[in-house]
């Protein structure tokens, strides 16, 4: 392997689907020059297409688009397994509705950007993001030892923003500490515990964390 091509599998892959393609090229010129390798998908059929091949450390996508929409493609990312269902999903739109907002946080998505795109905020966001995933790969312990995002997510239910916000208590971080591991406002970190709360069927945080990690061994 040449020095380039080392460099370059050395840089965190990010996925740019975007219809618009003026907008992609863009978006995929920013994030080259800040260090980021990128793959670009015109819609969301050839995004799914290139991550049979590839294993991005974070996607961004366009919700509105032809064929398969924005929520299809994360609904079907996170239906890929282990390899994807935890990547970093950030979604880019003209919408500035709440309820946009809402909806794609039901699906999973782990951050929401309104066109015309601010491109300091996005390589601020994804900076967050692949530092809340380094943060979590680190707390991993040795098999056996550590609940893992996917039992979580097969045994109760949550989607995988929830499971790294229940993966993160139950290695004894407080409520204000998960936001700031994860990188995420104290409104996101509620609105998540709301619902791994909901899922579970736990009515206090010890309890919560008692059911996850007996659900470990179940």
């Amino acid at each position: 392997m040449s020095l380039l091509q080392k460099q370059q599998a050395e840089r965190p892959l990010i996925l740019c689907i975007e219809d618009e393609p003026d907008l992609r090229r863009d978006v995929a010129e920013e994030l080259s020059e800040a260090g980021y390798s990128v793959l670009e998908a015109g819609d969301g059929l050839q995004a799914l297409d290139l991550l049979d091949i590839a294993c991005p450390d974070l996607i961004l996508c366009d919700i509105s688009m032809p064929g398969i929409d924005g929520y299809e493609v994360l609904e079907a990312v996170r239906a890929k397994g282990d390899d994807h269902a935890g990547t970093p999903f950030v979604f880019l739109t003209a919408l500035a509705d709440p309820r946009e907002v809402v909806e794609g946080k039901r699906f999973g998505a782990d951050d929401y950007l309104v066109k015309p795109i601010d491109y300091d905020l996005l390589l601020a966001t994804i900076e967050a993001r692949l530092r809340q995933v380094a943060r979590l790969r680190s707390l991993q312990r040795e098999p056996g030892d550590s609940i893992s995002e996917a039992v979580l997510r097969d045994q109760f239910g949550l989607t995988a923003a929830e499971a790294r916000v229940a993966l993160t208590l139950t290695e004894g971080f407080s409520l204000a500490e998960v936001g700031q591991c994860l990188g995420v406002s104290r409104t996101t970190t509620a609105y998540h515990l709301r619902n791994i709360f909901q899922k579970t069927g736990a009515r206090r945080q010890t309890e919560l964390i008692s059911i996850l990690l007996r659900g470990r061994n179940g």
